[in-house]
């Protein structure tokens, strides 16, 4: 066994008798000693003291050695074989798996460019984000973003990078060109002044027919995209025009409650669209109308105070009352023991937002018609006859309960039901309620119309008809069958008198025991009523 502690004084011996090996002191050289395991005496004499020859680190060449260092050694010294050729260690990066970091940065770089590419596609419209930026800005604004997401491809794909900077070539050439087929909303628009803040234009041809405070209002308001509109519907003589709406102080919350309430109120063919012309101020262009500025200065007074009426212009100035288009508070409107409970709900039927409208609509349905009745059935009436109203069904609940006079509601009634049925849309019940309250004229022809298709549903509003259906009832009776039968039986017993018991009382073809017990049931009806 080698001495590992070449300086140490104590001596290695071996058993004569057992061959155990054992460390004892110096001193105990010449003398005689007990084996501990086989308890044989010997003397400690260099026939019994093991020798063994010292060297030092690295004499051995044993390679089993190697795997005890504590340096690493070079890849070289544990080759062995000089005929085997190694190829170089790889690139940990190609062989690493790919950190969240490259497939962040790839992501984004993809992304970018397809938003950029949706931003140049549909911000270049008329009132869009990119309105009135030129082509070569636009196109300036794709090669930066190509540039930036080739970058970040490179970087997250250090295997595939000539795959990467293929795909990502691309998207940049997709990118770029998209500048020159998407030109819309390309010629800029004219830049504010620094005096006022308003759209000002550099000059104006001297002999173009217009005045000059004419030309002067025109380049102040801006009026070139309402211009090409009005060119663009004349071209096209189909009677409709392009009208617009110079709005002062308003907020940018509330722009898209205009626009809708406009497009809805004036029925205009396309959305409307704003123009921004600073400090508060736009131009609302709308497309498609068969209105004129008069009558648009009447549907735009919920949102303020009309300035004036530009007739050469084709243009309604008015100054916005942002005030109008907050909500009441909620505590107030939600309590029907409140005393300004109907005033701030009238007033919501009043507002420009079909939320708010409809909101109101349903409270009122919930309430005692106690103050202002007439006003609030004239504007439920206005609202069942607006084509933009998709709550009717809560209208004609409403008119249930504050229509005085339901005439006029049921009117209202019928002709949005005959709307809805030649558009093949279901039929709300309150609305053929409403219709039966006001016995409205043809009302009996419709309910009849929407019994025959569904007997079950519509079979007590024919018989609250009364008397008014029983000639319909008559004259389709005999051609009923099955399920249809049994209901008109029961109708008749209803609303019949004595034609309805004639007819009850003639055989009937497959007349079963339940069809007998109906139409027993209902001749005794009929005849405690008439009084035979």
């Amino acid at each position: 066994m080698p001495d590992t502690h070449p300086e140490d004084s104590s001596l290695l011996i071996r058993c004569p008798s057992c061959g155990q090996r054992f460390k004892v002191g110096e001193e105990l050289r010449d003398r005689t000693v007990e084996c501990g395991a086989c308890e044989h005496r010997f003397r400690i004499n260099d026939d019994v003291i093991v020798r063994s020859r010292k060297f030092y680190p690295g004499e051995h060449k044993d390679p089993l050695l190697h795997r005890f260092q504590r340096v690493p050694l070079p890849l070289a010294s544990s080759v062995r074989d000089p005929g085997v050729n190694y190829a170089p260690p790889p690139d940990p990066a190609k062989v690493e798996p790919i950190s969240p970091q490259r497939v962040i940065a790839g992501a984004i770089g993809v992304a970018g460019m397809v938003f950029m590419a949706l931003l140049l596609i549909f911000g270049a419209s008329r009132g869009g984000m990119l309105d009135g930026m030129v082509t070569s800005k636009r196109l300036l604004m794709a090669v930066f973003t190509s540039l930036i997401g080739l970058v970040l491809l490179w970087y997250a794909n250090p295997r595939t990078r000539k795959k990467a900077m293929s795909f990502g070539l691309l998207l940049s050439a997709g990118l770029c060109a998209i500048p020159f087929f998407v030109t819309e909303g390309s010629v800029p628009l004219h830049s504010l002044g620094p005096e006022n803040g308003v759209a000002t234009t550099q000059e104006e041809p001297p002999d173009d027919g217009k005045s000059e405070p004419e030309r002067k209002l025109r380049a102040k308001i801006g009026t070139e995209p309402l211009d090409d509109d009005i060119e663009r519907y004349e071209a096209e003589n189909l009677g409709k025009t392009a009208l617009g709406l110079w709005v002062h102080n308003l907020e940018e919350a509330y722009r898209f409650m205009i626009r809708d309430y406009i497009e809805r109120v004036a029925n205009s063919e396309e959305p409307p669209h704003f123009y921004p012309r600073g400090n508060g101020d736009f131009l609302l262009v709308i497309p498609g109308v068969t209105i004129t500025p008069q009558e648009l200065a009447g549907l735009a007074t919920p949102l303020g105070d009309v300035i004036a009426v530009h007739d050469d212009l084709a243009i309604v100035e008015v100054q916005v009352h942002n005030d109008y288009f907050v909500e009441g508070p909620i505590e107030k409107l939600s309590n029907r023991e409140n005393p300004a409970f109907y005033d701030l709900n009238k007033r919501e039927l009043e507002s420009i937002g079909l939320d708010r409208i409809q909101r109101a609509v349903e409270r009122l349905a919930e309430a005692e018609p106690k103050i202002y009745r007439t006003d609030i059935t004239r504007k439920l009436i206005a609202l069942l006859e607006s084509k933009g109203v998709d709550f009717k069904e809560d209208v004609c609940r409403a008119l249930l309960v504050w229509a005085e006079d339901p005439g006029p509601a049921g009117e209202a009634a019928l002709r949005e039901v005959k709307r809805l049925l030649a558009a093949g849309s279901p039929v709300p019940d309150d609305m053929i309620r409403l219709m039966v309250k006001a016995r409205t004229s043809g009302t009996s022809a419709v309910v009849d119309q929407l019994w025959f298709e569904e007997p079950t549903r519509w079979e007590t509003l024919y018989g609250e008809l009364g008397n008014l259906a029983e000639d319909t009832m008559l004259r389709r009776f005999p051609e009923l069958k099955g399920t249809r039968r049994y209901s008109a039986v029961r109708i008749l017993g209803k609303i019949g008198a004595q034609r309805s018991l004639e007819m009850l009382e003639q055989p009937m073809e497959n007349m079963d025991s339940e069809l007998e017990v109906l139409v027993s049931n209902a001749k005794q009806s009929i005849s405690q009523r008439i009084g035979q």
